[in-house]
């Protein structure tokens, strides 16, 4: 399988890989603002036949002049992820709706829901 061979300052942290279906990231964030100032990394996946998500490294500091190196690798095996999780896709859609709603306000935009048809009464006219 293909795999990211992570390593920071000469120094192997892991070796990470979902197999043949899914995602697998490694991400270095620098994000600033007000009263914010973050540098890290991350490196984790999504397992898509099983709906899982995999961590290695989860926000590691990072400093100015840190050298990050990530290898791609043919791998037969990979280290065990840190942490492992099940999406919620009821989660997913609750999130979801809160986004819209909190963006709708913002923009001082009505929404309109419509009642959903039950099967029944759609067999009914028939």
């Amino acid at each position: 399988m293909r795999a990211f061979e992570i390593w920071l300052n000469g120094t192997r942290l892991c070796v990470a890989g979902i197999g043949d279906d899914g995602v697998l990231s490694a991400i270095v964030n620098w994000v600033t603002g007000q009263s914010v100032a973050d540098l890290h990394l991350q490196v984790g996946g999504l397992i898509s036949p099983v709906n899982e998500h995999v961590v290695w490294i989860r926000q590691r500091p990072l400093k100015l002049g840190d050298e990050i190196k990530v290898r791609v690798i043919e791998a037969d095996s990979t280290d065990k992820p840190m942490k492992r999780y099940k999406r919620d896709p009821a989660k997913e859609l609750r999130a979801k709706k809160t986004y819209v709603r909190k963006t709708a306000k913002e923009l001082r935009w009505k929404i309109e829901v419509r009642p959903r048809k039950s099967p029944t009464s759609s067999r009914a006219k028939k």
